[in-house]
């Protein structure tokens, strides 16, 4: 059996020693200053030893209550965060996010912050990998923004996240003032492969009439890094719009277009939930900002400049 003081007592100590005064403690507990002075004596008669040193304005630690309010904190943190894990809060609630890496980095990252300043009360737990996961073997997570074809499962809602132009990008750079103005111009250029594009090169050349130029190409796993390379002026990559807002906003690169170009638009972006999870509040709550985040785009409201 542990040999401990009554937990009330302990509770009041700690909260007088931590706010120094009886009455904050009372105040927080919802107890009287007197009640909280009734169970530090009767906490300093158990351990026969005072802990406060007592003025008529205040109260001061001795080095005896210093030492217990240290160890105290250390376990109350514990305590306290161990029932917070097992006990969600009724006021806040938490929604797990997984997406593609390039999608979490360029895109919603950037933007969760106006997330959370809109939902305070909901926490984000975003995670990020190349593969789409399975919502029906992961039940921790509740929404996956799947890049490609998301996997087709029994139960999981699947919904575009609508049509995305995916771009001839390249740093001004490049070219020395002189931009291709036809399709086959990009023929004496360096094009960057980026591996997990739905769109390849070879589906902008077939679309614009051209054979697929035989030079090698370097190859990034990751749109974000095919961006980047771009930027860096390794050469032409072929992304999604999505993957470089930023750049193309700050001029860091521009996009290849003009009437002798052929643009591919594609949806590569797909909202799943499990069906089971479609009336839960949090999901509903970020569903409805993503599509206001997204019409943004559409309406002009945050488009890039390309």
């Amino acid at each position: 059996m542990r040999h401990l003081p009554p937990f009330p007592a302990l509770r009041a100590f700690e909260a007088a020693a931590r706010l120094g005064s009886f009455a904050a403690a009372g105040d927080e507990l919802h107890q009287t200053p007197s009640a909280i002075s009734h169970q530090v004596r009767a906490l300093e008669a158990w351990f026969e030893r005072p802990l406060f040193v007592r003025s008529a304005r205040r109260v001061t630690l001795t080095a005896d209550g210093t030492r217990l309010l240290g160890e105290l904190t250390t376990a109350f943190d514990q305590i306290e965060d161990v029932c917070t894990a097992l006990r969600p809060s009724e006021a806040r609630s938490s929604l797990s996010v997984h997406c593609a890496p390039s999608f979490a980095s360029k895109w919603l990252g950037p933007r969760l912050s106006r997330f959370m300043q809109a939902h305070p009360a909901i926490t984000i737990r975003l995670t990020s990998s190349a593969e789409p996961v399975d919502l029906k073997s992961h039940a921790d997570i509740d929404i996956d923004i799947a890049y490609g074809a998301p996997p087709v499962r029994a139960g999981v809602v699947v919904e575009s996240l609508g049509s995305e132009p995916i771009l001839l990008l390249a740093t001004p750079r490049l070219f020395n003032g002189s931009l291709p103005i036809r399709p086959r111009d990009l023929a004496q250029f360096t094009l960057i492969d980026s591996k997990l594009n739905p769109v390849q090169w070879a589906d902008w050349f077939k679309l614009n009439g051209l054979k697929l130029p035989s030079t090698a190409r370097p190859s990034f796993d990751r749109g974000s890094l095919a961006v980047a390379a771009a930027a860096d002026g390794l050469g032409i990559a072929l992304e999604t719009s999505r993957f470089a807002e930023v750049e193309l906003a700050r001029g860091e690169l521009i996009a290849i277009d003009g009437p002798a170009f052929r643009r591919i638009e594609r949806a590569t972006h797909f909202l799943c939930y499990r069906m089971t999870n479609d009336e839960r509040a949090p999901v509903v709550v970020f569903k409805e900002w993503l599509s206001l985040e997204l019409a943004k785009i559409t309406s002009g409201g945050a488009r890039a400049p390309y």
